[in-house]
């Protein structure tokens, strides 16, 4: 983490991350994911539902993140 740090790439991907976990955590805190009495599921391409959908769209921020640092940025080549 320190090696991250003092590394320009290592802090923005770093700042990603921390941007993407308060994200998540401001759409559970805003009820973004829960169902209104008697409403109707939020429905992404027909079958996810919302809570899935943010979930499965967090592991991807986080997959491509990584890959793009890991690949393109990475100090230790």
């Amino acid at each position: 983490m320190r090696e991250m740090l003092g590394h320009g790439p290592g802090r923005v991907y770093l700042l990603f991350l921390l941007a993407t976990i308060v994200a998540l955590a401001a759409t559970v805190f805003t009820g973004l994911l829960e169902l209104p009495p008697g409403g109707e599921p939020i429905l992404f391409f027909g079958w996810m539902t919302m809570p899935l959908f943010t979930g499965v769209s967090f592991v991807v921020a986080w997959l491509v993140a990584y890959v793009v640092y890991f690949f393109f940025f990475w100090p230790y080549r």
